[in-house]
């Protein structure tokens, strides 16, 4: 036997020893310990004097949602695409014959699956980074009379 032999029977044979010598924790000697599991309080209105309260006034936060409403509405012109919803489908097969001819003129059409229980589908044109290429795109769907499409936001 070489020299790595004895080397292995010697930590087999400490390991054995050490296992009968050393007797382990057991699990609940490690919730004897005593750690603080406190959390310090931390003061939260330090700005604020004792005797002054803070008065939440319903008005003003009505009034601060009103004009989000306003300003969401107004901004919809900074939409950051546009894409045109076509029809929604329920029959898997019409939607690939639709999908397939809208892919024939030359649009970019997509499918999205809504989760719902009537377990649709919805055919979308686009998306369009310029409002007006949605609406050249809408004409071109228009002509054919079997859809309704619309412009909506792209999300």
């Amino acid at each position: 036997m070489n020299n790595l032999h004895y080397l292995l029977l010697l930590f087999i044979t400490l390991f054995i020893v050490l296992s009968l010598v050393v007797t382990p924790k057991s699990f609940d000697e490690y919730f004897e310990f005593d750690i603080d599991t406190k959390i310090p309080e931390e003061i939260v209105r330090q700005n604020i004097p004792e005797g002054q309260e803070t008065i939440f006034d319903i008005e003003a936060f009505f009034s601060a949602l009103d004009n989000q409403d306003i300003e969401s509405n107004q901004s919809i012109e900074i939409n950051s695409g546009w894409t045109i919803e076509v029809k929604e489908y329920n029959d898997k097969e019409a939607l690939m014959n639709d999908f397939r001819m809208l892919k024939d003129l030359g649009l970019k059409a997509y499918i999205q699956y809504k989760n719902d229980e009537a377990n649709t589908f919805i055919l979308y044109v686009g998306p369009t980074m310029d409002r007006g290429d949605s609406r050249d795109n809408l004409q071109k769907i228009s002509e054919l009379t079997k859809f309704t499409p619309k412009i909506i936001p792209y999300d």
